[in-house]
């Protein structure tokens, strides 16, 4: 696959590995505090050292919607250009084809992310 990306594709799904993967390092404090956001990330973790037998067992689904709508609306603004957050029937697509490609235990959430998001046009602005 990486091969058929050409140069540009390379560098685009570098420079996409690099914004995914400083995301995610909010406190667990903030988990049983109900008037958190569905949005405010309480996972502790960056996503680049999240497993996804962590996103499949650990993460909460708020966890998993504050992520898929991080690393989303990350990649949408910084990458490709886009403005503000996706709305919120896109991110559930998305958090849900994060766990459809998380079937390999020790992949990383922010890798996974990356190729759904590299391969899925329709996440794009």
């Amino acid at each position: 696959m990486i091969a058929g990306l050409g140069c540009g594709g390379i560098v685009l799904l570098a420079a996409l590995i690099g914004v995914l993967s400083s995301f995610g390092s909010s406190p667990d404090d903030d988990a049983a505090d109900t008037s958190v956001s569905k949005y405010t990330q309480t996972w502790s973790k960056q996503y680049s050292d999240t497993s996804c037998a962590e996103w499949n067992t650990k993460l909460t689904a708020q966890q998993q919607f504050a992520a898929a709508a991080d690393m989303l609306t990350s990649a949408r603004n910084k990458i490709d250009d886009g403005t503000g957050l996706p709305a919120d029937s896109l991110i559930h697509e998305f958090e849900r084809g994060i766990t459809n490609v998380c079937v390999e235990p020790t992949m990383t959430l922010a890798d996974a992310a990356v190729g759904l998001y590299a391969t899925e046009p329709r996440f794009h602005p």
